[in-house]
């Protein structure tokens, strides 16, 4: 018996234009890098107002604080303040009419002339 043998050939069709599933393959990729790409782009901008509203918390804060310090240095270095440190801390005080001397502008302007001098001197005395 005589058989003869078929063989059976497929032929492959030269490579031509994309067909219906490799367009969907291309499109479904696409569409994965897109999506991924806006749930990356969110995910950033959630990160970033996080950190706004961070800095602005912590910069509220901070202008409180200056204002308390600013209160605090106005508070401290006001003239009673001051005059009260000075009397307690150092033993100081205000001094009275007759320990003040009132110096007009000559004496400024030439301070070394000998009646000035000497009655300075005897003045302290």
């Amino acid at each position: 018996m005589v058989t003869t043998s078929t063989k059976r050939t497929t032929r492959r069709s030269p490579r031509g234009p994309l067909k219906g599933r490799a367009w969907i393959a291309i499109g479904l990729g696409v569409f994965m890098v897109v999506a991924s790409l806006v749930v990356w782009r969110r995910s950033v901008g959630v990160a970033t107002a996080r950190d706004m509203r961070r800095l602005s918390d912590r910069q509220r804060a901070l202008i409180a604080e200056k204002t308390t310090l600013d209160r605090d240095i106005r508070s401290a270095t006001s003239r009673s303040r001051v005059i009260a440190e000075a009397e307690r801390r150092l033993g100081l005080h205000v001094a009275t009419d007759a320990q003040t001397r009132m110096l007009s502008d000559s004496m400024l302007a030439d301070p070394v002339r000998g009646d000035t001098a000497a009655s300075d001197s005897a003045s302290r005395s």
